[in-house]
């Protein structure tokens, strides 16, 4: 039987000497398995010759998932194929008398039904992350960290990211967002997308993670540090304390050089050089106040989202396993500032005590 490459992660059938999947974006070299020729309703199957161990309830959310793959896919066909050719027609009507109102009233039904078909594909993809927020990556965020929240449809506030001093944008929206500590460190994340729109023009300010840390001990001015902003929006006491510098790639606002010394230690400039090669788009805001401490990582990516076709789950496990390792090596690099002394030795002792 003719054997074809098949994607372990989402099932897409891959296409020869594909580098990705088309489908889900994944390495084929990290996802790739042989399996024999078949329908793509029995490409679930294929979790079984994965290194990933299936858990208990797999096979049952993979069953609920294939049917919201497939419709979900349906309806962005038919979508897709009504809106196309609704948009063209009525685009060069435009320039042309000629045509019937017939043939135009038809484009605007298939435009309105196009859409509905395109809205419907996308409430698909809701329920899909749904079910995946609820039976895989709450449980996998509680395995890793001290989990106290988890809100899959909701993200970090508007008012505490303009508190971040991160400027122009207008609109903001989100997912994922959850609150935990992990080595005795208090913090919030979730994904963020910021967007500035003026008039019929918009585009995208920021795209990527964000996290908020709980600092131990107030800062006496605020602090930014950001390849992405140049000023702020400081109170008149604060900026009369201030100067501009440049550390590398980042603007550094205040210039206080005892102040500044005790976040960018040697350390913490090599975490910050570390993640600039981890996404191939990355620019980083740090923004410390009061008693948190921001950063926002402008990846251009959304971590916890179902890829078209998922049916795998040990394999979608794994990816997430690895995204939320991401997040824990974000909290480790703030470590490495020495301004969460405290915290990290009380932690060390915990996982002593439970050790002993």
């Amino acid at each position: 039987m003719e054997q074809t490459n098949s994607c372990r992660l989402c099932g897409a059938i891959l296409k020869r000497r594909a580098r990705r999947c088309y489908s889900c974006g994944s390495s084929v070299g990290d996802s790739a398995v042989q399996v024999s020729a078949r329908p793509v309703r029995e490409y679930a199957s294929v979790s079984a010759v994965s290194d990933a161990v299936p858990r208990s309830g797999d096979c049952a959310l993979s069953e609920k998932l294939r049917p919201l793959n497939l419709k979900k896919r349906a309806l962005e066909i038919v979508g897709w194929g009504l809106l196309v050719p609704a948009g063209m027609i009525l685009f060069f009507s435009r320039f042309s008398e000629s045509e019937s109102e017939l043939l135009l009233g038809l484009a605007i039904v298939g435009g309105v039904v196009g859409g509905i078909c395109i809205y419907m594909s996308r409430q698909y993809l809701k329920k899909k992350k749904e079910l995946i927020s609820e039976h895989v990556i709450k449980g996998m965020l509680a395995d890793n960290f001290e989990l106290i929240e988890y809100s899959p449809h909701e993200a970090v506030s508007e008012e505490q990211l303009r508190e971040s001093q991160l400027r122009g944008w207008n609109t903001r929206r989100g997912n994922d967002r959850f609150q935990a500590k992990y080595k005795g460190v208090s913090f919030a994340f979730s994904d963020v997308t910021l967007i500035q729109s003026s008039g019929r023009s918009s585009g995208t300010r920021f795209k990527g993670q964000w996290l908020i840390f709980d600092l131990p001990q107030a800062f006496p001015v605020p602090l930014l540090i950001s390849e992405m902003e140049h000023k702020g929006k400081f109170s008149r006491q604060d900026r009369a304390q201030m100067e501009q510098r440049k550390e590398g790639a980042f603007t550094v606002l205040p210039g206080d050089t005892e102040l500044v010394s005790r976040v960018l230690t040697p350390a913490f400039q090599a975490f910050l050089a570390e993640t600039s090669k981890q996404f191939f788009y990355n620019e980083r805001h740090l923004f410390f106040t009061s008693k948190q401490a921001h950063i926002g990582i402008n990846t251009r990516q959304d971590l916890f989202e179902p890829c078209n076709n998922v049916q795998d789950i040990p394999a979608l496990r794994e990816r997430i396993q690895g995204e939320i390792d991401y997040i824990k090596n974000v909290v480790d690099g703030f470590l490495l500032t020495g301004l969460f002394a405290r915290e990290t030795a009380e932690a060390d002792d915990g996982e002593e005590e439970q050790a002993q």
